[in-house]
């Protein structure tokens, strides 16, 4: 079983980066955010989209750090 744990260090690499894109996507997502009021989000369909993609970053992202603690070092 020993070759699996090539497999293993592969895979954990690659959600360690696919980590690493989606805080950089959620905060991204966040800063445009705070740019603008709450009323002009909740008015701008561009901005509530975005509102929408910023929560599935997040939801992903608290997913991934409570399978994996040790991913945010």
């Amino acid at each position: 079983m020993e070759h699996y744990s090539t497999l293993i260090g592969v895979v954990l690499e690659k959600m360690d980066q696919t980590y690493k894109d989606l805080k950089l996507n959620y905060n991204g997502l966040e800063g445009i955010l705070n740019s603008h009021s709450q009323e002009e989000i909740m008015n701008t369909p561009e901005l509530i989209t975005i509102t929408m993609l910023k929560d599935m970053y997040g939801a992903l992202v608290r997913e991934i750090e409570s399978q994996l603690p040790g991913i945010k070092d």
